[in-house]
């Protein structure tokens, strides 16, 4: 172990480890606050090993989470302390809804599919007074910040990025495309059908200008989805990949290899001996455990999850984040313009 050197002395150590660089020894002087966005932990052989070398999803969302924790105390610390002495501050501001502001709110967002205005009105409420309070506690920070009450060390990890090959994803959009939406789901996946409305959208309004792949991640539990799986790239060997997609998801609680055979009659495949047989021999098995193999190293578990990025048509490439879950329209657009605008 002589070519090894690892730098976490205590359990403050954590901090720096986590990307947020916090030396909080009382033995320094004046200086007794160091940052670094990326510190060393350790010397192999002589050579830093630095927490990029060390980083993945899981490490990057710790220091994130941490970073949001140590800045949303910081925040509350501040404005507590200053209260007294500055009339400005306040950290406990009155918040009012209005009906219009919640009825807003539900409108906005088509709940109405999910039930009455009267339903969900304690929960946007809620909603919009956190919101709400949040703005003004983050306005009158900065204001601190700027009248020099304050100085914060703070500063958030740097950007988590992943690149991963496409390898054999169904391809809608476009091709040519410079982004990519790159999803992994599970036919059975509820949360997984949901989406399916969503990423019509994206499809429909970003069809020229980004390229939407799919690949196949059925989850251990979903005893079927691994067969319709296999059911859908046997359909694509003869063109019906996106009619068969279409009417799974469609059909979750129908998917035994009877219900898979019927829907490839239904979708109007035209060799339905070759279906059957690719069906029964599990042509695609190993596909789609590859497809499996490939999301888990991305640091994909459950489904939906997408991998968006800038995409290298030539050599099949995304370089991205991920985004898991059934999340809102905007969670994707966000990141789509952060990607579009990227040289």
């Amino acid at each position: 172990m002589k070519h090894l050197k690892i730098f976490i002395h205590s359990m403050i150590s954590i901090i720096p480890f986590l990307g947020l660089g916090y030396d909080a020894s009382p033995l320094l002087a004046a200086e007794s606050v160091v940052f670094d966005s990326n510190p060393m932990v350790a010397e192999l052989e002589n050579q830093p090993v630095r927490l990029e070398d060390l980083r993945n999803k899981k490490i990057y969302d710790l220091s994130l989470q941490l970073y949001q924790q140590l800045q949303e105390q910081l925040i509350l610390h501040t404005l507590e302390n200053l209260e007294n002495k500055h009339k400005e501050i306040n950290s406990k501001p009155r918040i009012s809804i209005s009906e219009e502001q919640i009825l807003a709110v539900y409108e906005g967002n088509n709940l109405k599919e999910r039930g009455s205005l009267d339903k969900f009105r304690p929960q946007i409420r809620q909603y919009l007074k956190a919101q709400l309070r949040q703005e003004m506690l983050l306005n009158q920070f900065g204001m601190a910040l700027e009248k020099g009450w304050v100085k914060s060390y703070l500063s958030p990890p740097s950007e988590f990025t992943q690149e991963a090959s496409i390898k054999t994803a169904y391809i809608r959009g476009n091709p040519k495309a410079k982004v990519m939406i790159l999803e992994f789901s599970d036919y059975q996946c509820p949360y997984c059908s949901r989406i399916q409305g969503t990423v019509q959208k994206l499809i429909k309004t970003y069809e020229k200008k980004i390229a939407f792949g799919y690949r196949h991640f059925p989850l251990g539990f979903h005893t079927e989805a691994d067969d319709a799986a296999m059911a859908v790239e046997c359909a694509r060997e003869q063109g019906k990949f996106e009619e068969m997609h279409e009417l799974l998801y469609a059909n979750q609680k129908a998917q035994f290899p009877e219900d898979l055979k019927k829907y490839s009659r239904r979708i109007g495949i035209k060799n339905k001996k070759k279906f059957d047989q690719c069906l029964e021999s599990e042509r695609y098995r190993g596909l789609v455990n590859q497809d499996m193999e490939d999301g888990a190293s991305l640091g994909i578990s459950g489904t939906p999850g997408f991998f968006i990025g800038r995409y290298n048509p030539n050599k099949r490439r995304i370089k991205g984040e991920l985004l898991s879950g059934a999340q809102p329209l905007n969670a994707f657009e966000n990141l789509i313009a952060k990607y579009l605008t990227q040289p």
